[in-house]
């Protein structure tokens, strides 16, 4: 399967978010746009239909509500760059370096209101209680990875806890929710919230690794951003590990300077100590137990999309 089979679901989701995103704002509707249209492959809203369809929904509410997964993850895009000061979005300015910080702030808030808007459409209680779940541990997420910004000591799994907040929980609300639409049973639910939750675990550990061994002209962000921003993660967790007294002495004096040549002794050490490559093989385990939690689900397309989508996270090119 390539991607291009999707791209019919893909391009039905667009249309949606078209035609349901309407603010009363012109700056709004402007900036809104803008984040949507800059180049997210809708991961989470396509998650969703292939899970309700997975689980037999074929009436179309599954592309209706679609545009709540990407409108709930473009806000968190938006408060994120205010937040880090983040100059570049998948390799154009961001909203807050076109605006400023005021406007995308609200524009997100706006977004989050218009998720839990249309969710409160379906008329479905659980969906949106789900969705208000999710939203708090989206924020909480955040907060974390502030607070826990420039501790190098950071445990393995205190960097979990953070990047469950920041994108697991999302994807994993996704592809349950997929399933409370389609009335499936609760053994179907939990199967495809383990799916979503450790196929996002996978994602923002392979998004991290390519932190370090990415391209920036591919992915959008250069090598090293993260440093920058003081996080730390599971690339140089692990290489931590492998570190004399000594080197982790000149890690700690470099990743507190973080001047580019700074930056750049550490990736070379992550590199050295093998930190990315045993991140992938986390990942991998993760996107194993993604893949094991469709076993019992009947086979056909939408089942090979979504064990192909996992094969993807992997090889980052989805």
């Amino acid at each position: 399967m390539a991607l291009k089979e999707l791209a019919p679901i893909i391009e039905a989701i667009d249309k949606e978010i078209r035609n349901h995103l309407r603010a009363r704002s012109p700056l709004a509707q402007e900036v809104g746009e803008y984040i949507l249209k800059s180049g997210g492959k809708k991961i989470r809203p396509l998650l969703f239909v292939l899970s309700a369809r997975l689980c037999g929904e074929q009436s179309g509410r599954e592309l209706k509500l679609a545009p709540i997964f990407e409108y709930l993850h473009v806000a968190t895009l938006l408060h994120d760059d205010v937040i880090d000061g983040a100059c570049l979005r998948r390799g154009k300015p961001s909203a807050n370096a076109v605006w400023g910080n005021t406007i995308p702030i609200l524009v997100g808030d706006f977004l989050l209101a218009s998720a839990l808007e249309l969710a409160a459409s379906s008329g479905n209680l659980k969906m949106v209680e789900v969705l208000s779940q999710t939203t708090s541990f989206l924020a909480q997420g955040e907060i974390q990875e502030i607070v826990k910004a420039n501790h190098l000591e950071l445990s393995e799994e205190e960097y979990y806890e953070i990047i469950k907040g920041k994108t697991a929980v999302l994807i994993g609300a996704a592809t349950r929710l997929g399933a409370v639409l389609a009335n499936a049973f609760a053994e179907r639910e939990n199967r495809l919230q383990h799916y979503g939750y450790n196929l996002g675990m996978a994602f923002q550990i392979m998004d991290d690794v390519l932190d370090y061994i990415g391209n920036e002209e591919e992915f959008g962000k250069p090598v090293g951003h993260d440093l920058l921003e003081g996080k730390v993660t599971l690339p140089l967790i692990y290489a931590l590990r492998e570190a004399t007294s000594s080197e982790r002495e000149q890690i700690g004096r470099c990743f507190n300077r973080k001047h580019k040549e700074d930056i750049d002794f550490i990736i070379d050490f992550v590199r050295a100590k093998g930190g990315p490559q045993k991140a992938i093989s986390r990942a991998k385990e993760l996107i194993n137990k993604a893949k094991q939690a469709l076993a019992p689900f009947p086979g056909g397309f939408v089942k090979d999309s979504l064990l192909e989508i996992a094969d993807f996270v992997i090889e980052r090119r989805f």
